[in-house]
């Protein structure tokens, strides 16, 4: 048989072409096949998302992948560790399409704490006429299914697609909606009204359809044959008491209000209503409007949608706090009575019109545990995701509606399993003596598919080998110590962290510093750190506190300092947004010009009344409350400006001679001459300011002058992908950056460099961005490392592009530089002479000319700033030899 033809069960399967899992990074699933006639066929450029293969590859892998987490004991942390398999497939599965630019517009994540991509996310690695794409992915629905083998319900992933601007662009938010399917289709049913009115409705609306007279006892029968869903939830609880009054047969689902939308559209189902998640809802809108049916939606603010009592009044719903309003905004969705053009006010009711527009769209999903809601068309279930050992094949079943049509495809795929099958067939039929690394990959495949005891099988062999020497038989420990860990913790109930780590503490301790070490280490902080949320969101602070700390021990990375910062600093956070939120009342929730400042001056009174009370394992305090009171909402190429400002005017303070700093103030910031009198006078008098925000401390010193010291206008450098979207960047983010830069330059083409140029100018300032934010919380060896991948970055632009890019990278190499001479004093001078050398390299007319060719008459601006970078440099030096 070819190899690009299977049979299977008498379906012929092809290979398919578009799956490439080198450029996904996964080298654990090899080839994918499909039906034959299933194979999608793309007819010249542009999206054509209705006509992709590569659309069912996402959910599919994802489910092939998840065999690994199937677990017997309930353990809430098996289910952190399948979503953040989830959020690296995803991301990599995305980025290595180079037929589109897709953004998520919206994502279920935030709301559980869980890990999910971003709402914002860019991917693609666009290399021809590629055209623009919404992303909306739903997590799982009902994950503990995975974890929980008699937990009803099954479980599957989903995610939507559509053309840009098809889909509705959100936060990930809370929303009380109403789904029903043709049957009920202009009976006027909306969430505006109480459960009572839209049966009836419903119920009218039917005996019209049958020519029926409209009566009381009509109407309630009616209503008792009708089926509708709701989630179990504590704020449903008045909504369920009157279903069951009303007579009609309620459906009480743990997780799963998403693929009940098929059962509402099969006539299976009369009516899902509730709250929910807004993600799942926009999913269901491009179910109904593909296969039909009607829907409304409404968002709601957090602590509304979450108490019984308060969702019951509809004149709650608007009660948006600040910090919600100002997100809200930024997806122009804003205060009712205050719309401009091209935005809507958030008392909309929302159609699955609204939320679903798109041309092209397209529903997937993976059945990863056979659920009652998805059935063949001859009524069978669709089975969930299934692994043959023999040959190491895995089967998922993809839904898929494009057009008006629903399609239910097994997809294939053979696995490095199958690889490992073959050849050591192979060797037994040549009679070859067992091969010890072909042993250790079959170990590392079997454990990847969950497959633990035929793992460990193969590594048992392997120490058993003639002739294995000392560092073989410690890699085959270390990788049975690794396996026996991940089988404790899916198999055994975990009741104490000892009982998970004691395996991958083994391995950390045999001392092999390799792949399986490092997985092992970071399998204890993610545990760790599941924990320390888990102690969060139950409010047990000094216990999440404790868990951050030890994960740092294994792992020290920015989101886990990020964490240890909100519980060390959450009464004044909570403080400081309870205050804004009431001078926004004062000003009759319109938005004022003031409202910056206010927002200043209410963090420096929140901050210093807090002073003695504030235990703060962080370098600079003031800095991390600023970025996540006064900054909050603001894009983080603007954040990088204001810092890096802050921290200038910080060293003028407290290094430059009065005459120096009397001219940087009023120059840069346009102080008065009294307020630097002011200034001076506390200089003196104290020595030193021991932070930037020591400024409020200054008799004299007004919130206007604060404000142009504390938050002073500036001009952001870079227009990058930063710009793009409000995305809370972290060090595995910027990894996947990364992995879509090296993808794009592989796909590269002419014409298409300034894409790439773009994506690499955006990765170097994420590794500056992360490594300013490491020196906040005091990670010296964090803030270096991250500095030099910035500067790597840009000397790579310098090497591999053409153009006004590379001069901007060197120029910002003497910037880095010169940050970095101002966050450490004892090596300032090493660091301002590198700036001054990668100055002069624009400046001196040989080497600019060597390095970015004859185009000096296009970057004169460029060449005199860097001059004066040079001037000022030179002073700095000459001051700090004349202090010596």
């Amino acid at each position: 048989m070819s190899e690009y033809r299977r049979i299977k069960d008498t379906t012929t399967f092809v290979k398919d072409a578009s799956f490439d899992p080198k450029k996904m990074d996964d080298p654990c699933i090899v080839e994918a096949y499909i039906p034959e006639e299933y194979n999608l066929k793309v007819s010249g450029e542009g999206l054509q998302l209705a006509n992709r293969n590569e659309l069912r590859h996402p959910v599919g892998v994802v489910a092939a992948r998840s065999l690994r987490y199937f677990s017997t004991n309930s353990e809430g942390f098996n289910i952190f560790r399948v979503r953040d398999m989830v959020v690296w497939r995803l991301r990599h599965i995305y980025n290595s399409f180079n037929w589109w630019t897709a953004y998520v517009v919206n994502a279920e994540g935030e709301r559980k704490y869980m890990p999910m991509l971003y709402i914002g996310e860019k991917f693609g690695t666009p290399t021809g006429n590629a055209g623009e794409a919404d992303i909306v992915p739903s997590a799982f629905e009902n994950d503990r299914c995975i974890v929980n083998q008699k937990c009803g319900g099954g479980a599957i992933f989903a995610v939507g697609y559509s053309e840009r601007g098809g889909l509705f662009n959100s936060p990930d938010m809370y929303g009380v909606k109403t789904i029903v399917g043709n049957k009920y289709k202009g009976a006027g049913v909306s969430v505006i009204h109480g459960i009572t009115k839209n049966l009836r409705l419903m119920a009218e609306r039917s005996l019209k359809a049958s020519g029926k007279d409209i009566s009381p006892q009509r109407i309630y029968d009616e209503i008792k044959e009708m089926k509708i869903v709701v989630l179990d939830r504590p704020r449903h609880e008045k909504l369920i008491k009157t279903v069951r009054e009303l007579g009609a047969k309620l459906i009480l689902v743990t997780d799963d209000d998403l693929t009940p939308t098929l059962a509402v559209t099969r006539n299976d189902v009369d009516l899902i209503t509730g709250a929910g998640g807004v993600p799942e809802a926009i999913l269901s809108a491009i179910i109904v409007e593909k296969l039909g049916g009607e829907m409304s939606l409404k968002i709601l603010p957090a602590d509304i949608a979450q108490d019984e009592k308060l969702l019951g009044k509809l004149s709650n719903w608007n009660l948006f706090k600040k910090n919600e309003i100002d997100i809200l905004r930024n997806f122009k969705i804003v205060r009712p009575g205050t719309e401009k053009e091209g935005e809507r006010s958030w008392d909309t009711v929302w159609t699955s019109r609204d939320l679903a527009r798109g041309m092209d769209m397209v529903f997937t999903a993976s059945v990863i545990k056979k659920t009652p809601w998805i059935r063949f068309p001859d009524g069978k279930e669709v089975p969930g995701v299934e692994l043959e050992p023999e040959t190491g094949e895995v089967t998922v079943h993809v839904v898929r509606i494009a057009g008006n049509n629903l399609e239910i495809v097994p997809v294939m795929y053979t696995t490095t399993i199958s690889e490992c099958v073959r050849r050591q067939k192979e060797r037994a039929e040549s009679h070859a003596r067992a091969d010890g690394d072909l042993l250790i990959q079959s170990g590392e495949a079997y454990a990847e598919f969950g497959m633990f005891q035929r793992a460990k099988g193969c590594i048992r062999k392997a120490k058993t080998l003639k002739n294995a020497n000392k560092d073989f038989l410690q890699k085959c420990d270390a990788l049975y110590e690794y396996i026996e860990g991940l089988d404790v913790l899916v198999n055994e109930r975990v009741q104490t962290p000892g009982t998970l780590i004691e395996h991958f503490k083994k391995v950390c301790h045999l001392g092999r510093k390799d792949d399986i070490w490092l997985k092992s280490k970071l399998m204890i902080k993610r545990f760790f750190e599941y924990l320390g949320d888990k102690h969060y969101h139950d409010r047990h602070y000094e216990a999440a506190l404790a868990c951050y700390r030890e994960a740092l021990q294994y792992s020290p990375q920015l989101s886990l300092y990020r964490k240890v910062n909100s519980i060390q600093m959450r009464d004044m956070l909570e403080e400081y947004f309870h205050l804004i939120d009431e001078i926004y009342k004062e000003l009759n929730y319109k938005e004022s010009r003031d409202l910056e400042k206010y927002k200043l001056g209410v963090a420096l009174e929140v901050f210093y009344s807090n002073e003695g009370y504030l235990k703060s394992s962080c370098r600079e305090p003031w800095l991390i409350f600023f970025r996540r009171t006064v900054l909050h909402g603001k894009r983080p190429s603007y954040k990088l400006a204001i810092l890096i400002k802050l921290l200038r005017l910080y060293n003028t303070l407290n290094t430059a001679s009065d005459d120096v700093l009397s001219f940087c103030l009023k120059r840069e910031f346009g102080v008065t001459e009294d307020e630097i009198d002011c200034i001076l006078g506390y200089k003196s008098a104290h020595k030193k300011f021991h932070s930037v925000c020591e400024l409020y401390r200054v008799k004299g010193l007004g919130l206007e002058c604060l404000s142009k010291l504390l938050l002073p206008q500036t001009t952001v450098e870079s227009q990058n992908e930063l710009e793009d979207a409000d995305i809370p960047l972290s060090i595995s983010l910027v990894e996947v950056m990364e992995k879509r830069y090296k993808n794009m330059l592989e796909e590269l083409k002419d014409g298409y460099r300034k894409e790439a140029q773009e994506h690499s100018y955006a990765m170097a300032e994420a590794y500056h961005y992360v490594g300013l934010a490491l020196f906040d919380v005091g990670d010296d060896e964090g803030v270096k490392i991250y500095y030099e991948k910035a500067l790597e970055k840009f000397r790579e632009i310098i090497e591999k592009f053409q153009g006004l890019t590379p001069v901007n990278a060197q120029y910002r190499i003497g910037n880095l530089y010169e940050e970095l001479s101002l966050l450490y004093e004892n090596e300032k001078g090493e660091y301002c002479k590198k700036a001054i050398d990668a100055y002069i390299r624009i400046i001196d007319e040989q080497q600019s000319e060597k390095l970015f060719g004859y185009i000096r008459g296009l970057v004169s601006v460029r060449i005199e700033q860097a001059k004066e970078r040079v001037e000022c440099l030179k002073r700095e030096l000459s001051a700090m030899a004349l202090n010596i």
